[in-house]
C-alpha cells in the first residue's frame, strides 16, 4: 500500500506548480509574441526571454506570488524598436506597463483597453502615431497615463471621462488637435495635466476649476484663445501654472490671489493686458514668474518684494512704467534674498537707477533693464552685486562715466552699455574681468584710447566700440 501512495503524494505535491503553469501560460505566450514583433533589440536586453528560463524571471517582468501572474512589465530605455504587440492585451493581471524611452512605432494597440487592472501606462518618448484609442477608457483602475513625446494625433477620447481614479494625464509634445475637452473637469482625482506643445484650439475650459486636487497645469505652446478663466482660482492647490505661448487675451484675474501655493508661473508670449493685480501678493511661495512678451501695463506692484523665495522675475517686453522717479520696484525687490534673474527690459520705465540696486540679492547673476528711458548715472553700488554674470543696460539715457566698481564683478561674462550717453574713458580695469566674453559700449560719447588690457582677456570674443565721441570712432 505504501508503494502505491508514494506516486500519488508526488503528484499532489507538484499539483500547485502545474496549476500555476496552466494559469499563467497566456502571460508567457503574450510576452513571446511581444518579443517576436520587435525588429531590433540593440543591447540584447531580452536575451533571457526564452523557454529555458522561467518567464517570471525574465528581464523587466514582475509576477505576483503563486499562481504567479504577471503584474508589471518595465522596459525603460532599452532602445527597443518595433510595434507594440496587441497580445499585451491578454495580460489580464497587469498593473504596470512601462515602455518609456524606446523606439516603438505604429499605433497604440486597441487591446490595451482590456487591461482593467492597469494602474500605470507609460509610453512616453517613443515614435507612436495615430489616434489615442478610445478603448483606454476601459482601464478603469488607471491612475497614471503618460503618452508624451510621440506623434499621436486626433483628439482626447471622450471615454476618458470615466477614468475616475486618474491622477496624471500627460500627453505633451504630440500632434493632438481639437478643443481641450470640458469633461476633464469631471475627473476630480487629477493632480497633473500636461497637454503642452500640441495643436489644441479654443478656450481653456472653465470646468477645470472643479479640479480641487490639481497642482500642475501645463498647456503651453498651443493655439488657445480667450481669457484666462477666473474659475482656475478655485484650484487652490496649484503649484505650477504654464499657459505660455498661446493667444490668450484679457487681464490676469484678480481672483488668482487665492492661489497661495503657486511656485512657478509662466504666462509669457500671450496678449494679456491690464495691470498686475496686487492680490498676487498672496503668492508667498512664488519662485519663478515669467510674464514677458505681453501687453501688461501700469507700475509693477511692490508686493513682489514680499516673496522671499523669488528666484526669477522676468517681465520684459510689456508696457510697464516706473510708478515714481526712483524705480521703487527695484528697492522692493531688495527683500528677495534668493533673486537670481531680474529682467525689466523693453518697457517704458523712466527715472533714475536708485542706489538700492546694490542691495539686490547676492545671488543675482542676470540684470536686464535695457530698452527703457532710465537716465542719470549708473550708481557705484552696482559693484556690490558680485555674482553678476550678465548686465544689460543698453538703449537707455544713462550719462556720466562708466562706474569703476564694475571692474569688481569678477564673474561678469557679458556687459551691454551701448546706446546711452556715457562719456569719459573705457576703464583700464576691465582687464581684470578674466571671464568677460562680450563688451558692448557702442553709440555713447566715450573718448580716449582703447585699453591694452582688453587684449589680455582670455574669454573675450565680442568687442563693440563703434560710434563713440559724438559719432566718431574712439581715438586709438
Amino acid at each position: 500500500m505504501k508503494m502505491m501512495l508514494l506516486p500519488l503524494l508526488l503528484f499532489f505535491s507538484a499539483l500547485p506548480a502545474l496549476i500555476a503553469e496552466s494559469s499563467n501560460y497566456s502571460d508567457r505566450e503574450a510576452l513571446i509574441g511581444f518579443k517576436a514583433a520587435l525588429s531590433f533589440d540593440p543591447c540584447n536586453s531580452l536575451l533571457d526571454w526564452s523557454l529555458d528560463h522561467i518567464f517570471c524571471n525574465w528581464t523587466g517582468v514582475t509576477c505576483s506570488p503563486p499562481p504567479q501572474r504577471m503584474v508589471s512589465l518595465n522596459l525603460i530605455g532599452m532602445g527597443l524598436l518595433g510595434p507594440i504587440s496587441p497580445l499585451l492585451g491578454n495580460l489580464s493581471f497587469l498593473r504596470v506597463l512601462d515602455l518609456y524611452n524606446n523606439s516603438f512605432h505604429g499605433h497604440i494597440p486597441y487591446q490595451i483597453g482590456n487591461l482593467f487592472r492597469l494602474t500605470t501606462l507609460q509610453l512616453s518618448r517613443n515614435n507612436l502615431e495615430g489616434p489615442i484609442p478610445s478603448s483606454l477608457g476601459g482601464c478603469r483602475s488607471l491612475q497614471y497615463m503618460w503618452l508624451s513625446r510621440n506623434n499621436l494625433s486626433g483628439s482626447i477620447p471622450s471615454e476618458f471621462s470615466i477614468l475616475s481614479n486618474l491622477d496624471t494625464m500627460s500627453m505633451a509634445l504630440n500632434q493632438l488637435t481639437g478643443l481641450l475637452p470640458p469633461f476633464i473637469g469631471n475627473i476630480t482625482s487629477l493632480t497633473t495635466i500636461e497637454l503642452a506643445e500640441n495643436r489644441f484650439e479654443g478656450s481653456i475650459p472653465v470646468e477645470l476649476g472643479m479640479l480641487s486636487q490639481l497642482n500642475w497645469l501645463n498647456v503651453h505652446t498651443n493655439n488657445l484663445t480667450g481669457s484666462i478663466p477666473i474659475a482656475l482660482s478655485n484650484c487652490t492647490r496649484l503649484q505650477m501654472l504654464q499657459l505660455y505661448q498661446n493667444n490668450l487675451i484679457g487681464p490676469i484675474p484678480w481672483e488668482f490671489g487665492r492661489l497661495s501655493e503657486l511656485q512657478d508661473v509662466y504666462l509669457w508670449g500671450n496678449q494679456l493686458t491690464g495691470e498686475i493685480p496686487t492680490s498676487l501678493g498672496n503668492w508667498t511661495h512664488l519662485q519663478v514668474i515669467y510674464l514677458e512678451r505681453n501687453k501688461l501695463s501700469g507700475a509693477v506692484p511692490l508686493v513682489f518684494g514680499k516673496m522671499k523665495q523669488l528666484k526669477r522675475f522676468i517681465l520684459w517686453q510689456n508696457h510697464f512704467v516706473s510708478g515714481s522717479s526712483d524705480l521703487p520696484i527695484l528697492t522692493a525687490l531688495t527683500n528677495c534674498s534668493s533673486l537670481e534673474q531680474l529682467d525689466l527690459g523693453l518697457n517704458y520705465l523712466t527715472g533714475v537707477l536708485p542706489n538700492s540696486v546694490g542691495r539686490l540679492s547676492n545671488s543675482l547673476s542676470f540684470l536686464a533693464l535695457n530698452s527703457n528711458e532710465i537716465g542719470g548715472n549708473i550708481p557705484d553700488e552696482i559693484g556690490n552685486l558680485t555674482n553678476l554674470a550678465t548686465v544689460t543696460l543698453e538703449a537707455n539715457r544713462f550719462n556720466g562715466t562708466i562706474p569703476s566698481t564694475l571692474s569688481k564683478l569678477s564673474n561678469l561674462e557679458r556687459i551691454f552699455l551701448d546706446k546711452n550717453k556715457l562719456e569719459g574713458r573705457i576703464l583700464e580695469s576691465f582687464g581684470h574681468l578674466r571671464r568677460l566674453g562680450l563688451l558692448s559700449i557702442s553709440e555713447n560719447i566715450l573718448s580716449g584710447s582703447i585699453p591694452e588690457s582688453l587684449g589680455d582677456l582670455p574669454q573675450l570674443r565680442e568687442l563693440d566700440l563703434h560710434r563713440n565721441r559724438q559719432g566718431k570712432y574712439l581715438l586709438v
